[in-house]
């Protein structure tokens, strides 16, 4: 038990320094030269180098005790900004996937329908001229073209905006509506209320796996908080090349984002498809090769007990 709290309070110490200490840090130290540098000497490193020499040649900066006391306070402050962040990341998942207010989800969901369908106007077009160019060279005897560029960049832009009519105000959001979906056309079970009792029979491994890319994607929310706290600091500052970082992290934190839910989602697919007949027969329920309505039919009447 002595060896198992060592370990737990090793990985705890481990996880604290990765996620809160460490970038925290790089923030102070990005926050100290932002404020030195300023936008008119942005990348001036004689200037910064300078400003260090004298910091490292004061003698109040030479004493012991105070070279303590402002290690502890450059700890501390990374840690809180580490802190700051990890909240945000927290806020930045929700804003991804929101479900509240109502008027601004609905507000997400109709600009995405939109977008969607001004895609898929521009597809049509595409194609019914593809159409037609077939159809002209067939009746001319020449040799059709073996593919169309612009049918095929139309429909990945619609793509990019979804797969099928947007009825969900994010991608990431429409990504996961999507497994529940196909989940529902398989099964007839609502995801929502079978998980629970799938990730309850589910072995150690799968576990693992879908803890990973969830913590993926925490991941990328907290990038995306560091981007917008960078953004700020240049913004505050003038100091542009903080910008520059922020656009980086922004970026990585959308790509990882979609790349995790992407994941997530093919994992609680597959997940459900392993373990429902488990879960039926958990509950009691006989179930038949293959999965039947019926099944799927008790399975819900046990999940959603009728009311008094």
């Amino acid at each position: 038990m002595t060896t198992l709290l060592q370990e737990l309070s090793k990985k705890a110490a481990e996880r604290w320094a990765a996620v809160l200490l460490g970038p925290g840090l790089l923030f102070v130290i990005g926050s100290v030269v932002a404020n030195r540098q300023r936008f008119d000497h942005a990348l001036d490193l004689d200037r910064l180098r300078a400003y260090v020499r004298a910091l490292a040649g004061y003698k109040s900066h030479q004493e012991p005790g105070r070279l303590v006391v402002t290690a502890a306070v450059v700890l501390l402050s990374s840690a809180l900004m580490g802190l700051v962040a990890t909240s945000a990341g927290r806020f930045v998942e929700h804003v991804w996937m929101p479900t509240r207010p109502q008027w601004y989800v609905d507000s997400l969901t109709r600009r995405r329908v939109s977008r969607w369908e001004r895609a898929d106007s521009a597809l049509t077009a595409a194609v019914t001229e593809a159409g037609r160019r077939l159809a002209r060279d067939r009746l001319l005897g020449t040799a059709p073209p073996e593919h169309f560029p612009a049918v095929r960049r139309l429909r990945a832009r619609r793509a990019a905006v979804s797969e099928r009519r947007p009825d969900q105000p994010t991608w990431l959001a429409q990504r996961m509506d999507g497994a529940a979906e196909r989940v529902r056309q398989r099964y007839s079970l609502d995801l929502a209320a079978i998980w629970p009792h799938v990730w309850a029979v589910a072995d150690g491994q799968v576990r693992e796996d879908v803890r990973a890319v969830r913590d993926n994607y925490a991941v990328a929310g907290r990038l995306a908080a560091w981007g917008g706290l960078y953004l700020a600091l240049a913004l505050a500052t003038g100091w542009w090349p903080a910008a520059l970082f922020a656009l980086a992290l922004l970026l990585t934190a959308r790509r990882r984002a979609r790349d995790a839910i992407d994941t997530l989602a093919v994992l609680v697919e597959s997940t459900v498809d392993l373990y429902v007949r488990d879960v039926a027969e958990r509950l009691g329920v006989a179930c038949s090769e293959p999965f039947s309505a019926a099944t799927a039919s008790r399975i819900n009447i046990i999940l959603r007990p009728a009311g008094p």
